[in-house]
């Protein structure tokens, strides 16, 4: 199973980048590619994670186009412990301000380690950048999304659910010359149906610039479902290649 969500990974990526021909030369776009994990061998066995994640964005004078696909899979000497996939993309549009914009997305997600065999969402909303500068940047969004879910309750129990949630988004990025980069995101999406069912996600990561596009980062994930009262913590570090072209 887990081979065939590598397969869709490449495919995702092959797909995008067979679009960049349909732009013009003005249009700025951006490849990324990291793999990273951690490892650890013992007397009673090994210990090892993986996550490895695409990006491709594409941006035009009013429109961006943000598409991103991860897995994470990791093994302990008595199970396995991750096996979690996410396809995303959305579409930023600009209007009359530069800093103001609207936003639709659609997300896929499954999830070994947060007991969801599958979950869709989609939805649309504002986002406002409150710093926007080429050193520091800070971009609060909010908005409506519809999700439908497959997840396992206690363990055993097999559910299906449909829900509407309120997402609430801070993304914020700081460089520190031309190596360092910190970036972050971090979501708190609750359900406007179920008082106590609510989504938290954050994603922080600190890149060096090794040589050219080559470079060297950790990554520290968090994910919580109170749904599936289940959570994960995630650390792992690697190499990565990007391009502007």
């Amino acid at each position: 199973m887990y081979m065939k969500k590598v397969y869709f990974l490449i495919l995702l990526l092959t797909f995008q980048l067979q679009l960049e021909a349909q732009f013009t030369d003005s249009t700025t776009k951006f490849v990324k590619l990291a793999s990273g994990g951690t490892f650890n061998k013992t007397k009673d066995g090994s210990n090892y994670l993986f996550n490895n994640n695409a990006q491709f964005n594409v941006r035009k004078k009013r429109t961006v186009l943000n598409s991103t696909a991860s897995w994470i899979y990791g093994m302990n000497p008595e199970k396995l412990t991750n096996n979690d996939f996410t396809a995303s993309s959305n579409v930023n549009l600009y209007r009359h301000f530069t800093d103001f914009y609207y936003w639709g997305l659609i997300n896929y997600t499954t999830s070994y380690s947060l007991n969801i065999k599958a979950q869709g969402q989609a939805g649309i909303g504002i986002a406002y950048n409150f710093l926007n500068k080429p050193n520091i940047w800070l971009n609060v969004s909010n908005g409506m999304i519809g999700e439908t879910s497959r997840i396992i309750q206690g363990d055993t129990t097999v559910i299906n659910y449909q829900t509407i949630r309120n997402s609430l988004r801070v993304q914020f990025l700081f460089k520190m010359g031309d190596r360092f980069t910190l970036r972050t995101g971090n979501f708190f999406q609750p359900s406007l149906e179920y008082i106590s069912d609510h989504i938290i996600s954050s994603d922080t990561e600190f890149t060096y610039q090794l040589w050219k596009g080559l470079n060297l980062h950790t990554r520290l994930l968090y994910n919580k479902i109170s749904r599936t009262e289940k959570e994960n913590l995630i650390f792992t570090y690697g190499f990565g290649y990007q391009k502007y072209f």
